[in-house]
């Protein structure tokens, strides 16, 4: 097997970002990112979920009503090219998604779910993108969690008033 070739190595890490994008999107609730992870035509199998990436983006909206925090960790990204424009991807996903505390409660419900994406990307008008994905799930553990974080710190949002959108940005 020869050494990847520099286009290969671009093409590499524009799937990873999009994965990564994809995790972003999610925690930020960022619709349009999720959205943008996707081709208009992709499907996706999503837990409970299964129909056109739009869909899931109306799924998400709806099942992350009631979370106060998430962070999404893709991993393990391999990578099979199946020539010039297609790819199929595994990547492992450790979620964490908080419930909204319950009034008057001093600990919150959280879950975490250990999950791999099984995917299709395609590369089209040199853009690559989700065109099929399925979520494999391993377990998916619920836990009361105390969040310990000191009011003075700064506090991750669900929306684009997070850093990440404007933290040193002019």
């Amino acid at each position: 097997m020869g050494e990847p070739t520099v286009s290969r190595i671009a093409d590499r890490i524009a799937i990873q970002d999009c994965l990564y994008r994809y995790a972003r999107a999610v925690d930020r609730l960022d619709y349009a990112g999720i959205a943008g992870s996707y081709f208009d035509d992709a499907t996706d199998a999503h837990g409970s979920y299964v129909g056109p990436a739009a869909g899931l983006v109306e799924d998400i909206r709806l099942r992350h009503r009631s979370i106060d925090a998430a962070q999404h960790f893709v991993t393990n990204v391999l990578i099979d090219f199946d020539g010039d424009d297609r790819a199929f991807v595994e990547s492992y996903c450790l979620a964490f998604l908080r419930q909204r505390p319950v009034e008057g409660a001093s600990s919150q419900e959280e879950a975490v779910t250990r999950c791999r994406y099984v995917d299709r990307f395609e590369r089209r008008d040199g853009r690559w993108a989700i065109a099929d994905r399925v979520v494999v799930f391993d377990e998916t553990l619920s836990v009361e969690v105390v969040d310990a974080r000191r009011p003075d710190w700064v506090a991750s949002r669900r929306d684009r008033t997070d850093p990440v959108y404007w933290w040193g940005r002019d």
